[in-house]
C-alpha cells in the first residue's frame, strides 16, 4: 500500500517550484526585524570604534572583528534579501514619504555598503582615499540609522509603544 502511495505522489513540478520561490523572496519583503536589528547591530559596533568614544583596544578589537564579520558573512545573506525584495513595494506604494525615505535609505545604504567593502579589503592606510572612504562610511551609517528608523517607525523593533500596551 506505502508503495503505491510513493509511486501515485506527483513530484514538484517547475512552475510549483518557481511559485514557491516567488512567494518566498515576497514575503522576504517584509521580515524586517532581522535586517534592522542588524543594521542597528552594526551602526552601534562601529560608533564604539570609532577613536572618540575612547574604548580600550581590547574590546574594540573585538568590536571591530565582529562588525567585520557580521558585515562579510550576515550581511548577504540577512539584509541584502530584504533590501532587494523590499524594492519591489518601493515601486507599488503611493506614499511619498516612504518613496522618499526608501530611495534615500537605499542611496545612503549603498555609500556605506561601498565604502565599508573599501575599508575591509583597503583598510584607511592614511592617504586621502582612506580617510574619504572611513569618512564616507562612518557619516553615512549616522545618516542611516535615523532614517532607517524614521521610515520603519510603525514597524521598527526599536518601537516601545506597542509592547507596552
Amino acid at each position: 500500500m506505502e508503495a503505491n502511495a510513493v509511486l501515485n505522489s506527483s513530484p514538484m513540478t517547475f512552475s510549483m517550484i518557481k511559485t514557491s520561490l516567488s512567494n518566498w523572496w515576497k514575503s522576504r519583503a517584509y521580515k524586517h526585524k532581522g535586517a534592522e536589528t542588524l543594521l542597528y547591530f552594526m551602526f552601534l559596533s562601529g560608533l564604539l570604534i570609532w577613536d572618540l568614544v575612547g574604548l580600550q583596544w581590547e574590546i574594540k578589537r573585538v568590536l571591530i572583528f565582529a562588525h567585520l564579520i557580521v558585515g562579510l558573512l550576515v550581511f548577504p545573506f540577512i539584509i541584502l534579501p530584504f533590501w532587494l525584495s523590499h524594492r519591489a513595494l518601493l515601486l507599488r506604494t503611493k506614499k511619498p514619504l516612504f518613496i522618499r525615505t526608501g530611495q534615500a535609505i537605499e542611496l545612503i545604504l549603498s555609500v556605506c555598503v561601498l565604502s565599508g567593502v573599501y575599508l575591509v579589503f583597503w583598510g584607511a592606510p592614511g592617504n586621502t582615499l582612506g580617510w574619504l572612504m572611513q569618512s564616507a562610511h562612518f557619516y553615512s551609517s549616522c545618516l542611516l540609522a535615523p532614517l532607517i528608523f524614521y521610515h520603519a517607525l510603525r514597524w521598527s523593533v526599536l518601537n516601545i509603544k506597542r509592547f507596552m500596551t
